[in-house]
């Protein structure tokens, strides 16, 4: 059979840190994997365009496409314009919002919705769907029969995630020069644990885990190293360092190989606090950049998020950082109720803390999770595309447009100037494209404008819908 796996984009007229962030697609690089025997190919609408010609040219028997909250109405268009084109084409849908917020997708156009992790439904579904089988054996779907909605079993997770396959990185290839993950250029991801024992109200990782945490073996890991020629590696897992065990093994197994490149990992701040010698060790083999939620700088308001750690652990996991030369990217939360006496608090903050780059999101509740259900009512608008954690979804204590000046005030008076860059960059730190990503991000972020724009009519409050 012919599948097209597709990776929407997002709005043209956006704002947001694409310009920073556009790694391969490797959601669907794994599907594909899950697909021998069938004529498999991506279309990445992220960096290329042509779906209409390639739904004409390629003939799909099926086309999946996944994506997070903010690329639904892109993932309704797809679906709407196979079907246009083909109405026998089974068009497919699924990841994160697909699997929490399933009647999102509830219309005629949307033959079949994923439950769940991808790699076994995708299997079972195309090898039904190519021998004329029923659907209600293939655990994990909703799917369209007589114009209603058909719920199967619930799929259960994947006990051994050593059994997946590596992606099928090849199918992306010819996009790989337009890839890139912060400051790197052709970055490789890699996925070795999926799930979060944590319970922080605004993410939906651990709700979609459904709060089971899976590893791969190390030995697994490195045995997908060796296929990889890239300038960086991005371990995508939620906290790299859950498991300190493994990521020591995992350390010791690249040392030992010689296996040389660069690493970014994500990581709590009290798993570095707790195990400082791991930071030391993995900068020894060439870790650049950890990405740390600290959320809040303030106490009170980070356990508001239950996120389980302190203000005091954030600061000594700085401390930390700086040690051994490990770049930061510290996430912080913007709650829209702030004053603008909040924000120059949290820039007279993260300025004293010297971090290198530091990432402010605006509190958003994620549709799936129980602070969306808690915040549903005071939504301002259901417009997908502004949960981008730039745009305020929820009503502001200062006029909007202040709000924003003051969003943009901290990425202006927060974040490493262009000369600081370039020093960075003539020192071999940072590689030189990073100057014009961080370029284009900064036109952006500094500017109050930019943010008021993507939001339209929402300036007035009104509510925008795209469902």
């Amino acid at each position: 059979m012919r599948i097209l796996l597709v990776q929407p984009g997002r709005h043209r007229n956006m704002i947001g840190f694409s310009d920073i962030i556009r790694p391969e697609p490797l959601v669907l690089e794994i599907l594909a994997a899950c697909l021998p025997g069938h004529e498999v190919e991506i279309l990445d609408l992220r960096v290329e365009e042509g779906l209409e010609e390639k739904l004409k040219s390629f003939q799909p028997d099926v086309v999946g496409v996944t994506g997070y909250t903010t690329v639904v109405p892109a993932m309704h268009n797809v679906c709407k314009l196979a079907k246009s084109i083909n109405p026998r084409t089974v068009t497919v849908v699924g990841g994160y919002h697909a699997s929490l917020m399933p009647h999102d997708f509830d219309r005629d156009y949307v033959d079949v919705i994923t439950v769940g992790e991808g790699e076994r439904i995708i299997a079972e579904l195309v090898d039904a769907i190519e021998h004329g089988r029923s659907l209600d054996k293939v655990d994990g779907l909703i799917y369209r029969k007589d114009g209603q909605q058909v719920t199967t079993k619930t799929r259960a997770m994947i006990a051994n995630l050593d059994s997946t396959p590596f992606p099928a990185r090849h199918l992306a290839e010819r996009n790989h020069e337009k890839y890139h993950f912060h400051f790197w250029s052709r970055p490789a991801l890699v996925e070795t644990a999926r799930g979060c024992p944590y319970r922080c109200t605004f993410c939906s990782v651990w709700k979609f885990h459904k709060k089971i945490c899976r590893f791969k073996t190390p030995e697994r890991v490195m045995s997908e190293l060796r296929q990889l020629d890239r300038e960086i590696i991005c371990f995508v897992d939620d906290n790299f360092l859950q498991n300190i065990r493994r990521s020591e093994r995992i350390y010791q197994l690249i040392k030992d190989e010689g296996y040389q490149t660069k690493y970014w990992i994500q990581a709590r701040a009290d798993s570095i606090v707790r195990h400082p010698e791991i930071i030391e060790k993995w900068a020894s083999i060439g870790l650049t950049t950890i990405l740390i939620g600290f959320e809040k700088f303030r106490e009170d308001e980070l356990d508001s998020l239950n996120k389980s750690s302190s203000v005091k652990t954030n600061e000594r996991c700085m401390e930390i950082m700086r040690q051994y030369g490990v770049e930061m990217w510290g996430g912080f939360i913007v709650d829209p109720q702030w004053t603008r006496e909040d924000f120059d608090a949290c820039i007279d903050y993260v300025r004293s803390m010297k971090i290198t780059f530091p990432q402010f999101t605006v509190l958003t509740p994620l549709p799936g999770t129980e602070f969306y259900e808690q915040m549903r009512s005071q939504l301002i608008t259901d417009n997908y595309e502004v949960f981008d954690f730039l745009h305020t979804v929820l009503p502001t204590r200062l006029p909007i447009e202040e709000f924003y000046q003051n969003m943009a005030r901290l990425y202006t008076t927060c974040t490493l100037s262009l000369s600081d860059i370039r020093q960075r960059i003539r020192s071999g730190r940072f590689p030189v494209a990073t100057l014009e990503r961080v370029r284009g991000l900064l036109a952006d972020v500094t500017s109050a404008d930019a943010y008021i724009r993507t939001m339209g009519n929402l300036k007035t409050g009104a509510s925008t819908s795209s469902r």
